[in-house]
């Protein structure tokens, strides 16, 4: 056990000594142990709290989901059920059932339990996706392809929702509009909001877990969770290098670039081969506009690794700022020819030309990047302009029906649709 788990569970475990016919004490040990990877001593730390309060139903909850993390469906699934008497308006608690029964083939009783959980909440997506697979597992693919076309409608850009409908299409023989959806969903996963186990997580302890924690904040764009837990491992570690350059990094892509600057400017100052801290404090500096020291902290990065192709992409967007348009297209050609997959090189590509007055040009920087990434917003907006521009505007609007797929409020789709109206199409 690690020091921090071990410190957090002795905690709880004073707080118990001093009243252990507090249910709600026996809940919180429960959590702190589930969190971190004790099964049996949370099963057996829900049961007391269970046994001391039958009431409880989030600690009635807690057990029945350690009871399936340990495999036992059956003793899981009786467990839920109480749970669900105790308190029938739980949304997550319903899907939770249905998944379960579907796994084990009960389709009508998943069904209930799934549309129940939409009727709890009708904005929460799990109860939708739970009905959308109980139609796919019974090859009631019609089914599926009108709920999931409803769901997108009023929440588009769902990946897993569109990975199930590009199934469903799939089957149907659907086979242009499959292949979108799946292009789309194919790196979907679900996200079954769940309250209560958010607080459970609250519990979690380690240097590690609270890194790889701070790293899927990042990576999800939720930049303050990130922020915050990378601060309280750096309290842990100062001198952690390599936690420090992370800290700059995500203070700068939140766009706090003096506080990321501060950071990344000590980083190389402690080692200045850390090319990727380089990169890093450039693109603070193209936020500070301070474009003198972004180009010196770029061109030490890329001396330091030549062939990095996000250093020549942070090279594109710096020439592009100081107005030298001819050169940063350079500089994004040689990010996407060190990295081919450079998504965002390749519709900064097409900005570039599109500023520059080149259309054809940048109808083929944006039309690979949409290739590379069906999801990509701005790809598929910048292919619809530049074909506007071409005057091809049956592409156009082709391009313009994906963008809406993904998000139809977004700014640049509204002007784009606006733009293609006006042109009589």
């Amino acid at each position: 056990m690690a020091p921090e788990v071990a410190s957090l569970v002795e905690q709880q475990l004073s707080a118990i000594a001093e009243d252990r016919a507090n249910a709600e004490r026996w809940a919180r040990l429960g959590m702190a142990c589930e969190a971190n990877g004790l099964l049996q001593a949370a099963r057996d730390a829900y049961a007391q709290a269970t046994t001391l309060d039958p009431r409880d139903a989030r600690a009635t909850y807690r057990l029945a989901v350690v009871e399936a993390r340990a495999g036992r469906i059956d003793d899981a699934i009786a467990r839920m059920r109480e749970a669900i008497a105790l308190n029938p308006q739980y949304a997550p608690a319903q899907w939770r059932l249905g998944l379960w029964l579907l796994d084990r083939n009960d389709t009508d009783g998943a069904e209930r339990a799934f549309a129940r959980s939409a009727e709890i909440d009708p904005a929460d997506a799990s109860g939708w996706i739970g009905l959308a697979r109980v139609y796919l597992q019974r090859n009631q693919n019609q089914e599926a392809a009108d709920l999931l076309e409803k769901f997108l409608a009023k929440t588009p850009g769902n990946r897993y929702a569109l990975q199930l409908l590009g199934t469903a299409y799939r089957r149907l023989d659907r086979l242009d509009e499959a292949e979108f959806a799946l292009a789309v969903g194919m790196s979907g996963e679900p996200a079954w909001a769940d309250p209560w186990t958010d607080e459970v997580m609250q519990f979690r302890r380690g240097f590690a877990v609270l890194l790889k924690d701070a790293t899927q904040d990042f990576l999800s764009g939720h930049f303050d969770g990130a922020i915050a837990k990378l601060e309280e491992l750096r309290r842990q570690k100062p001198d952690d290098l390599a936690l420090v350059s992370h800290l700059g990094e995500v203070y700068v892509a939140a766009g706090r670039p003096d506080q990321g600057v501060a950071l990344l400017e000590r980083v190389v100052a402690t080692d200045p081969g850390r090319f990727e801290a380089y990169i890093n404090l450039a693109s603070g500096y193209l936020q500070q506009n301070d474009l003198a020291r972004a180009h010196a902290a770029i061109d030490r990065a890329i001396a330091l690794n030549p062939t990095l192709g996000r250093a020549h992409e942070t090279k594109g967007l710096i020439l592009w700022r100081a107005g030298d348009e001819r050169s940063a297209l350079a500089a994004l050609s040689q990010a996407v020819r060190y990295d081919p997959r450079d998504v965002k090189a390749l519709v900064w590509m097409g900005m570039v030309e599109m500023n520059r007055g080149h259309p054809a040009g940048a109808i083929e920087s944006f039309g690979r990047a949409a290739r590379l990434d069906p999801t990509s917003l701005d790809g598929w907006v910048g292919i619809a302009n530049a074909a506007m521009a071409l005057g091809a505007l049956d592409r156009a609007s082709e391009a313009l029906r994906h963008a809406e797929q993904l998000n139809p409020d977004a700014a640049s789709v509204k002007q784009a649709s606006m733009r293609l109206h006006s042109l009589g199409k």
